[in-house]
């Protein structure tokens, strides 16, 4: 009796941590590459442990070898699945940033990016993309994401295989949603830049000896930094509203 309780338990944590493990490996935040893999490891460890003794639809241990392994799998992709959406949403950000420093003339002014181990980004999408980081525990909105893992047990039920379609379609819905966010955010940008290299073409017609877009680059980088000053409050408050939104999906009614 004793030996089939500690099996069960033991089963449990295991089938938690499949899931919670591989989300927290790709929740912003969380999952970032400069947080050391053990720290992620014991966060989850910890996460299982409080959560599983209170899951209640969690399926017996099985009793062949093929069951085990179609459960881990499903609830690994679960995992991935629920990183990968919030990933998507972060991305938004950066997205957001890189149009920005396109508009800006900054583009070829990268530097190393904060979400990314031995990659690059643009100085502007690195600043929104940490800020984003920052609000999101600043708001409290990390204790939405670990409360979305929580309930994603009444969306995505344990033991049955998650549909890879309907999977697929969210994922380039999101991905969708999160370019349609990141244009909006930059739209400021986009029309100020469409008027500045209007002008430009319209001056280096009428005079096509002088150097325009070399005299341009000053004032495009002055007017593009005060747009950002006057809208940077604006664009933050309206992405954490939509990754808040976006968010509370995964949430049990």
């Amino acid at each position: 009796m004793l030996e089939q309780f500690l099996v069960s338990q033991l089963f449990a944590f295991l089938l938690v941590f499949c899931r919670l493990g591989s989300a927290l490996m790709l929740l912003p935040g969380f999952g970032e590459t400069y947080i050391p893999t053990r720290v992620r490891l014991l966060l989850a460890v910890l996460f299982s442990m409080l959560l599983a003794p209170v899951l209640t639809n969690l399926p017996a241990a099985p009793s062949d070898m093929f069951s085990l392994v179609s459960l881990i799998s499903a609830e690994i992709l679960t995992g991935f699945f629920i990183g990968g959406i919030s990933r998507i949403m972060i991305a938004a950000i950066h997205m957001a940033g890189m149009i920005i420093a396109y508009q800006s003339s900054l583009a070829s002014a990268l530097t190393q990016d904060v979400t990314q181990a031995q990659a690059q980004g643009t100085s502007l999408g690195n600043l929104l993309g940490f800020t984003a980081l920052v609000l999101l525990f600043a708001t409290d909105l990390h204790h939405l994401m670990l409360r979305g893992l929580a309930d994603s047990y009444t969306l995505f039920l344990p033991g049955k295989f998650p549909n890879v379609a309907e999977f697929s379609n969210h994922a380039v819905q999101s991905m969708s949603a999160a370019f349609r966010m990141a244009m909006q955010m930059s739209a400021p940008h986009l029309i100020i830049g469409l008027i500045i290299y209007l002008a430009a073409g319209i001056i280096a017609k009428l005079m096509p000896n002088i150097q325009i877009f070399f005299i341009m680059m000053s004032p495009q980088l002055l007017i593009s930094f005060i747009i950002l000053m006057l809208s940077f409050s604006a664009i933050m408050l309206w992405y954490m509203e939509y990754f808040k939104t976006t968010l509370s999906g995964f949430l049990a009614p």
